[in-house]
């Protein structure tokens, strides 16, 4: 057992830093107290298993690998038991006598085997003549000496033991020795400790520190100091994923700025526009434009005809049904200025990383136009769901084309409706022209990174004729209705309007306009129906049945609870759908779930009935499609290319900020007294629930399967407070 000196020495520097906090003695005294319960939890539950033997008979004592009662099968050696590649070692030990309350496996692992999956059956007094089987199992863990120890909770003094170890494929191992009933070591973790710590002390502040009490409009420099170490933090978070994301994958973190290859983004449709073309330089083969339908993924398969991947084939040559904004933007100057082509971990993450930025300046810019009766704890609480379930993260975890389009588009869309909320064509405060134009530019880029974002560039449209309005009842006020003098000062300031928010539609919209033209003769076709991927959407049917899948997963999924980490587990359904439907990954919790304020939407009733005339036509043509039709609409269209959850950041940010804006409605107009705390701890609570779900599915999310596999079982057993 390990000393108890780790836990003095954390114990009195938290102590030490907490005291020399320059706040209230009541805010010392809880900080305090959380870390004494934390270092009992340490202690007491953490470390249950240290205890087992302290009750009971117990005799320490080795369990030979080979003797007259003792058999081994699956060992290459008789020494020392090694396994073949991925090989199980079974050693089975009889006429034994007393209480066996742990097993400590005597296991190497080399540094290529991450671990060895343990079962143990056994005989006891109760049932001597067969076997109880896999009355224990385990998971012996490289790097991780604690998981090589088994307690046993068995009825009976043991008559026989049976160890089963396996290893992975391709994976050996080395069983080395067997002890009986040695005490498990407690085993001492400052980061679960810390992170107990100040996540109950940020909670603790957010109910209970006067600024978050306040709202925003009486103390808005709380919220932006929130929302600037939050963005920050999340922005290291996505750095960190992304290393750790290339030494998963690659065995090593490397720049990667000196790529002489790259994927259908990065590189082919980089080489295609330098050689001054649309298609793709690589030519389809004669055997796949000789079959009578190349689109048919089982008949190139059966035929044994390859073709790329996810690619289009149109009259004979191959084109890229992805988005050139990235393209156009960084990957082709990137080449031309350096001859080589930009990775794409580091695009992902410059994409995402600037999304996560531009989501908090677009939540800032909202809580300044329509929050200013909103306590700030409520809105912290928000904008930390918000970032944990806008579904960006999904995209930091594997690195290829795909994550590109979906990381950009998620980029653009924030900072398309940063700009437009900023730029006040909505709310109180004179129209800025500049914010327009910026808002207009990053929506029509957005659609050039994934197609189905020009929804938000209809949306967007919807509040340029809001701003029209606006920005005549400006013109009219500030000009004397003298003459003609109104009227010209209303025709510049049209035209003026007119051109700050609908150039850049026509120039980048025209862009891609040209573009679909060029490749397929339709201005209109984006080319999807003629993908070489899962199937083929050249024939495929409509099924409202793939609709509803979709619809559940996205929104209603409800999630599983287990007690092991990570405590949630997804709850994929195909709603016993007959057909083939493609499923990418079978993560799956709903976004009314990962975001307890999306369920705001119950409350539209009350909140309706609150809200003047002019305030309801707002909420029907500018609340309703940016969080609700637009995003359906978006889930709808995914039917064809089946579930994957990292569509998601498409959607969710538009549809729990829709929830929230309607809770806040009830907060302002409906709710009072009780009914107002009880909405604000509800948003704590929320809060809470995000970061756990939404970890929970980002971990499961994780292949823990490459390099860094062994690493991400120890974690989970850091959390795992019962192992």
């Amino acid at each position: 057992m390990i000393g108890i000196l780790p836990y003095a020495i954390c114990f009195f520097l938290l102590a030490a830093a907490i005291l020399l906090l320059p706040k209230k003695q009541s805010t010392q005294k809880v900080a305090v107290t959380l870390l004494i319960i934390s270092l009992a939890a340490e202690i007491f539950i953490c470390n249950f298993h240290s205890f087992h033997l302290l009750f009971g008979d117990y005799q320490r004592g080795e369990l030979p690998l080979k003797g007259e009662h003792t058999t081994v099968s699956g060992a290459v050696s008789d020494t020392n038991l090694t396994s073949n590649k991925g090989g199980t070692i079974t050693v089975t030990a009889e006429e034994l006598t007393g209480t066996v309350g742990t097993l400590r496996l005597h296991v190497l692992l080399p540094e290529d085997t991450d671990y060895v999956d343990v079962k143990i059956s056994a005989k006891d007094v109760t049932q001597a003549a067969s076997w109880r089987s896999n009355v224990a199992d385990g998971k012996i863990i490289r790097g991780d000496d604690r998981s090589a120890y088994i307690v046993l909770d068995l009825t009976g003094d043991v008559s026989a033991l049976k160890i089963s170890l396996t290893a992975p494929k391709e994976a050996v191992f080395t069983l080395t020795g067997i002890t009986v009933n040695e005490p498990v070591p407690m085993q001492f973790s400052a980061l679960r400790l810390v992170l107990f710590v100040l996540g109950c002390m940020a909670v603790y502040a957010l109910v209970t520190f006067p600024s978050m009490k306040k709202t925003y409009g009486e103390q808005p420099a709380a919220l932006g100091r929130v929302a600037i170490v939050l963005t920050v933090v999340l922005v290291l978070l996505a750095l960190g994923m992304t290393f750790a994301a290339m030494y998963d994958q690659t065995g090593a973190v490397s720049t990667g700025f000196e790529n002489t290859s790259g994927n259908q983004i990065t590189q082919e449709i980089v080489d295609a526009f330098r050689a001054g073309q649309v298609h793709l330089l690589d030519q389809p083969s004669k055997e796949l434009l000789d079959m009578e339908n190349p689109y048919d993924w089982s008949a190139r398969r059966e035929l044994g005809v390859s073709a790329k991947w996810d690619h289009l084939l149109f009259e004979g040559k191959y084109y890229s049904y992805y988005g050139i904004a990235p393209v156009l933007l960084l990957f082709l100057p990137y080449n031309i200025l350096t001859g080589f082509y930009f990775p794409t971990a580091e695009a992902v993450l410059l994409f995402g990383g600037l999304g996560i930025v531009f989501l908090s300046l677009l939540f800032l810019e909202f809580a300044k136009l329509f929050c200013k009766k909103i306590p700030n704890s409520m809105l912290v609480a928000t904008l930390v769901i918000l970032q944990l379930s806008s579904g960006v993260w999904y995209n930091f975890v594997y690195d290829n084309f795909y994550e590109i389009a979906q990381a950009s588009g998620f980029m653009f869309t924030c900072m398309g409706f940063f700009f437009l909320l900023r730029s006040r064509v909505i709310g109180e405060g004179k129209i800025r022209y500049r914010h327009l134009v910026l808002s207009t530019m990053c929506l029509s880029w957005a659609v050039l990174c994934r197609p189905t974002l020009a929804l938000y560039c209809i949306v967007a449209c919807i509040f340029i004729v809001f701003g029209y309005v606006k920005h005549r009842g400006e013109i009219k006020a500030s000009v004397p209705d003298l003459g003609d003098r109104q009227k010209r000062a209303l025709r510049g300031a049209t035209v003026k309007y007119l051109l700050a928010s609908l150039t850049c539609f026509v120039v980048i919209g025209g862009i891609q306009v040209l573009y679909n033209y060029a490749r397929f003769g339709n201005p209109l076709d984006f080319g999807i129906q003629y993908s070489l991927t899962i199937n083929d959407f050249t024939r495929s049917q409509y099924h409202t049945d793939f609709v509803m899948i979709g619809i559940y997963n996205f929104l209603f999924a409800f999630p599983k609870i287990q007690p092991e980490f990570p405590y949630v587990v997804s709850n994929f359904s195909t709603l016993s759908t007959n057909g083939y439907y493609y499923v990418a990954n079978r993560n799956a919790v709903g976004i009314f779930w990962r975001a307890l304020p999306s369920l705001g939407y119950l409350g539209v009733a009350p909140a309706w009935k609150s809200l003047n005339k002019k305030e309801r036509l707002q909420a029907l043509l500018l609340l309703i499609p940016t969080c609700v039709i637009a995003p359906l609409i978006i889930i709808f269209s995914i039917w064809e290319s089946g579930y994957g959850v990292r569509y998601c950041c498409d959607f969710a940010w538009q549809i729990i900020l829709g929830g929230a804006a309607v809770l806040y409605l009830l907060y302002v107009r409906r709710a009072e007294g009780q009914g107002r705390s009880i909405l604000r701890h509800a948003f704590t609570v929320a809060m809470v629930l995000a970061v756990v779900i939404n970890g929970a599915m980002l971990y499961d999310y994780l292949t823990k399967a490459g390099y860094l596999a062994a690493d991400y079982l120890r974690l989970a057993r850091v959390f795992d407070f019962w192992f």
